[in-house]
């Protein structure tokens, strides 16, 4: 605990990107430390497009290690400089502006400011794999009360008294959270719909024809996938391949993804999540927020081609990154196509020593057209 105590005042003194790995998790956060308390510390952090993102308060006991260098901060550091010179779109700073006393408690400063704002904040509890998203309703001396909003079931309605000894981490002003905020303010007027969840029984070619000509926002899900889905409204369906024009959980463009219609478990058309993204998404496009300027939102397929191929001759002759997933492998490979023909490819993946030989056969999906798609190009140019 004194090693990363130490660390986490030479960062606060220094003003240096960090990277906080917490424990019993793959999670981590990037930012600056803003203010150092006696049991928890204050981060502004960044997201993985190198884009200001909120804030964190995590107890030193949900702390593992202190990352000050290492390859993974040079990358960060380096998307952080192409999300300013590009002009990455993000919203304004949060107002009003939250003030913290490192001299006091650092979680009742935030509870006590969160319930004034009415801001949506996430909470991390110990001894709890889920999460909670809410309002903070009640403070009191150790213990707050949290009006819980579930933005994937709105017939989840409770509140829950929280103790600040049990929280490991509490996450706010974040672009997700400023638009769940939002959200919440209409929260009498959100109305819950049935899921409508259609199995790949091998009719989702109709289904998803049926989606592109009503504009249906929709989730298509991955056989084991782990939970995964993509969501998104149909550009281009064929017999083999469907290409979604997708929504990341901002509702901002996602970029694109073809997938192969016998990878996918089932196809959602209606449930509250999906609610929610539309949501985000007609806030987003209101305040012009909508799509990275970088990206290509407007993308028109041709579904009498082979859309795997066509893409893969695309990527590999203008040098654009792809993520490809095969039929044996769970894992993404992201990289440049090369070597293209008409029965294989290679991916040249900038983390292997040898490119990975792909068949068009076992290819599952192609994603494409995104905003780290975009970074690893950059990437690539500045290092060659």
């Amino acid at each position: 605990m004194d090693a990363i105590l130490m660390s986490l005042m030479t960062a606060l003194n220094e003003q240096l990107l960090i990277n906080v790995y917490q424990r019993d998790t793959d999670d981590f956060y990037t930012g600056y430390v803003q203010s150092l308390g006696k049991q928890r510390v204050l981060l502004a952090t960044y997201n993985d497009a190198g884009i200001a993102d909120g804030a964190v308060l995590i107890a030193f006991t949900a702390i593992d290690q202190v990352e000050f260098a290492g390859d993974d901060l040079v990358d960060m550091s380096f998307r952080m400089r192409v999300a300013a010179e590009k002009h990455f779109l993000t919203m304004a700073q949060p107002s009003p502006e939250l003030h913290f006393d490192p001299r006091k408690s650092l979680i009742h400063q935030l509870a006590t400011q969160a319930k004034s704002t009415g801001d949506v904040i996430l909470v991390i509890l110990a001894d709890d794999d889920a999460y909670l998203e809410g309002q903070v309703t009640a403070v009191a001396e150790g213990r707050m009360t949290l009006s819980v909003f579930n933005k994937f079931n709105y017939t989840d309605v409770r509140y829950m008294q929280v103790d600040f000894a049990d929280v490991l981490v509490i996450e706010f002003q974040g672009l997700e959270l400023h638009l769940e905020s939002a959200l919440v303010q209409k929260r009498n007027d959100l109305h819950h719909v049935v899921t409508k969840i259609v199995q790949n029984d091998g009719q989702l070619k109709d289904v998803f024809t049926t989606a592109q000509g009503d504009g249906t926002l929709l989730a298509a899900m991955p056989k084991g996938g782990d939970d995964q889905f993509y969501v998104g409204t149909v550009k281009a369906i064929n017999d083999h391949v469907v290409v979604l024009r997708l929504k990341d959980m901002a509702g901002q463009f996602g970029g694109y993804v073809a997938l192969r219609l016998t990878s996918l478990q089932s196809v959602t058309l209606a449930s509250d999540y999906l609610q929610t993204v539309q949501a985000y998404s007609d806030w987003m496009t209101a305040n012009h927020l909508e799509k990275q300027p970088v990206l290509n939102a407007d993308r028109e397929f041709d579904s009498s081609s082979d859309i795997f191929q066509s893409l893969i001759q695309e990527a590999a002759a203008f040098e654009r990154v792809v993520r490809v997933r095969t039929k044996d492998d769970d894992d993404h490979l992201m990289g440049v196509p090369d070597a293209v023909g008409p029965a294989s490819f290679e991916m040249q993946v900038p983390s292997a020593d040898e490119p990975a030989l792909v068949t068009f056969d076992d290819v599952q999906e192609i994603a494409f057209g995104h905003i780290y798609a975009y970074l690893q190009e950059a990437r690539l140019h500045h290092e060659q």
